[in-house]
């Protein structure tokens, strides 16, 4: 089974496409795409509690399913493609013997894991970023929190919470582990286009009928934007924007971004 897994990252529509996977599962099996419920929080979630156990998050609970229980109900579904999303996977980028675990279940499993991550403009995803982190209690002042991605390409929160803005970093690290393809897409010029949840379907090869219908698909887990000081917001954001290139839709870090093509098992540029 060809097992699309959507890793995030943060902030670029990943919780509007978990609640459209969710919301429209029955039509994606119609399209041949099976959407797992081992893992789900709620109705509109995504499989948190897969990424959560693979972490050791204290947020795991086994009665929600982790990584093995996903296995054996892929094993009832006799569908050409599967689709499970979790923005937490990104982390695992920082947590090399738990990315490996993921993948070569998977692949061990017979699955073709495919990995699909969007990546948000620096500038933007700074300010949106760090709405979000302020609702989770963080403290730091939007100057240091900047500083911090600036000097190291990433910001590491609570422990473990690491969300790259070098988003060739993050794609090197995570393809060191894994056998499955990664590819990275551009959040900003998917919104642009027709939306980042259409583009996503597309990409996981829904017909084109259900990703017409996800163009009024609701825009879930808004932030408004903190207060930051005027200077700050305008340096900061200037300087990550200088430093870090965006990516448009259809490119990716490091290599060839096309999903049409077979998914291939080798190593690294998948």
């Amino acid at each position: 089974m060809r097992l699309y897994v959507h890793i995030g990252t943060h902030r670029t529509g990943t919780t509007s496409i978990q609640a459209f996977l969710r919301h429209h599962s029955r039509s994606l099996a119609q399209c041949g795409i099976f959407v797992p419920e081992t893992g789900v929080l709620d109705p509109e979630s995504g499989h948190h509690n897969i990424a959560w156990g693979l972490r050791g998050d204290p947020r795991f609970s086994c009665s929600r399913g982790a990584l093995d229980d996903l296995i054996v109900e892929l094993t009832g579904s006799s569908a050409p493609a599967c689709v499970i999303s979790s923005e937490d996977f990104e982390y695992l980028v920082d947590k090399p013997d738990a990315l490996a675990r993921l993948d070569t279940t998977l692949l061990d499993a017979g699955h073709e894991p495919h990995y699909i991550a969007f990546a948000r403009r620096a500038d933007t995803y700074v300010v949106s970023l760090y709405a979000e982190l302020i609702h989770h209690g963080l403290t730091t002042s939007f100057r240091d929190f900047a500083g911090e991605i600036l000097r190291t390409g990433k910001v590491v929160t609570h422990g473990d919470w690491a969300f790259y803005f070098d988003m060739d970093a993050f794609a090197r690290k995570w393809r060191q582990v894994v056998r499955g393809p990664l590819s990275i897409y551009g959040y900003d010029s998917a919104m642009a286009g027709k939306g980042v949840v259409p583009t996503f379907l597309s990409l996981i090869g829904a017909t084109d009928e259900l990703v017409c219908s996800s163009r009024g698909a609701d825009v879930l887990n808004t932030r408004k934007a903190s207060d930051i000081p005027a200077i700050d917001s305008f340096v900061s954001r200037w300087l990550l924007r200088w430093r870090f290139k965006a990516i448009a839709l259809g490119s990716e870090s490091g290599a060839s971004s096309s999903l049409s093509a077979p998914i291939s098992r080798a190593r690294g540029d998948g």
